[in-house]
């Protein structure tokens, strides 16, 4: 009975510690010197999860672990300007690009590095092979940048952008073998939409 139990707090720990924050500097020219990270619930801000001697430099991404939950982000550059996302719910995969535009507060949802309010979320249901790439577009417009930048998608594992609501999309997922799954014009409302990607999917 007590082995059971263990085997089970173990299983809700894991299932707890599910998310991933990936913070992608898309400044350009300014280093991302601290990055501070906070229950939503929480009346202060915790200590600088980069530490004393790392940065984010233009261009790079930098991931977290999470429990799923809500938190307040805050950045501050070299130039001690600040990047404050309120309300970042993680669940899975979230993908922040941050850049210029986002100065100053705001919810996040609001900002132009979420590019809009609905979720979208891919999990990896392909068995042995990794995602390599994600797509995710408005139906009336071509194919974008990859969703996953530098990150890869291992199977199990889920991955979330986010979007404008109320538009129809595209969305196409790549494995290591080059082999394509694509949804044509799936409609997405502002509870966002789910795709668990299997072999049955391959175009």
């Amino acid at each position: 009975m007590r082995r059971t139990l263990f085997i089970l707090m173990i299983a809700c720990v894991a299932a707890s510690v599910a998310g991933r924050l990936e913070i992608t500097n898309d400044t350009g020219n300014y280093e991302f010197y601290y990055v501070k990270i906070s229950l939503s619930s929480a009346d202060s801000w915790g200590e600088d999860r980069l530490g004393s001697s790392e940065t984010i430099s233009p261009g790079e991404t930098r991931a977290f672990r999470l429990n799923n939950g809500t938190y307040d982000i805050r950045i501050i550059d070299e130039d001690e300007d600040e990047y404050i996302f309120w309300n970042v719910n993680i669940s899975g995969t979230v993908s922040m690009y941050v850049d210029l535009d986002d100065l100053g507060e705001q919810n996040w949802g609001s900002s132009t590095s979420v590019g809009g309010t609905a979720p979208i979320t891919i999990e990896n249901d392909l068995g042995s092979w990794t995602i390599w790439y994600i797509y995710g577009d408005s139906s009336d417009s071509p194919w974008g940048d990859d969703r996953l930048g530098s990150e890869l998608l291992a199977s199990g594992e889920t991955f979330t952008f986010y979007v404008p609501a109320d538009d129809y999309y595209d969305l196409r997922v790549v494995d290591e073998d080059d082999d394509v799954y694509t949804l044509w014009e799936v409609w997405v409302d502002s509870d966002g939409f789910y795709w668990s990607v299997d072999l049955s999917d391959m175009d």
